[in-house]
């Protein structure tokens, strides 16, 4: 497969490049496992970017998961928005590079090119605030390179879906953690939520512990309008604008227990 090109067809999972991600080949039990998870009846089309041999391992990974189409590959930022423009992906899975290097001018423009593209990052590291400032640009979530196989597509076709993936602990360490001095944002005082209204709490709790609007709603057996109208309410009280920060209020104000 070239650079920025489409991968053609299947093929077995090298261990090679397991190791390269510190992921284990899937076992049969565990491919019978994605088969149960329900892969998407239309795959999921991802561009992959990410340097060198992690990039291809990536690949080679990926393309052999079911309801996944690996359909692009960029190893820098100039790559990955020609790519980008080029193949209107569902999903670009992007290594978060940390070190001092920031990533949220390039998430920016991925979804400036693709406005319906949803961003997944990869992280090597639990840099709170780097991590923090990726989703602000607009990153839909995270998932660590230590992850498992399964977790990684899991998480690929939950941002398909419209799911915010992001792990509890990451929003506690960017609300109180050694990096969240970069994160000013995320250390809301937790005045407000005494003006939320039970059904709003309830909502709120939902929200935080990654439902949608429709799984709210069939939760509570109300209609997604009324969901709607509630998290209207609730983002006006709170004095926020998106799900992600009022996912991170309820945590900070401990609403999501």
């Amino acid at each position: 497969m070239t650079e920025t090109g489409a991968a053609n067809g299947r093929h077995a999972i090298p261990d090679p490049a397991a190791a390269v991600l510190g992921l284990q080949p899937p076992s049969m039990d565990s491919r019978r496992d994605a088969t149960l998870l329900g892969a998407p009846a239309k795959p999921v089309r991802v561009i992959v970017v990410a340097e060198g041999l992690l990039g291809e391992a990536l690949c080679a990974l990926l393309s052999g998961q079911p309801g996944v189409d690996i359909v692009g590959r960029a190893a820098d930022a100039a790559r990955a928005l020609a790519a980008v423009r080029d193949v209107q992906p569902d999903v670009v899975l992007l290594e978060l590079r940390g070190a001092g290097v920031d990533d949220s001018d390039l998430i920016r423009r991925i979804r400036g090119e693709a406005p319906n593209t949803r961003v997944l990052l990869l992280v090597a590291e639990q840099d709170a605030a780097a991590i923090y400032r990726a989703l602000k640009a607009g990153a839909k979530g995270y998932v660590s390179r230590n992850a498992s196989l399964a977790a990684v597509t899991k998480a690929i076709r939950g941002v398909y879906a419209g799911d915010v993936w992001v792990e509890r602990r990451l929003i506690a360490e960017a609300l109180w953690g050694p990096g969240a001095a970069d994160a000013p944002e995320a250390r809301r005082d937790a005045r407000g939520s005494d003006t939320l209204t039970a059904r709003e709490r309830e909502i709120l709790r939902l929200l935080a512990a990654g439902g949608t609007n429709r799984h709210i709603a069939e939760a509570l057996f109300i209609s997604e309008k009324t969901v709607k109208t509630h998290l209207n309410n609730i983002f006006r009280k709170l004095n926020v604008t998106r799900r992600l920060q009022a996912v991170l209020y309820a945590v900070r104000s401990g609403l999501s227990r």
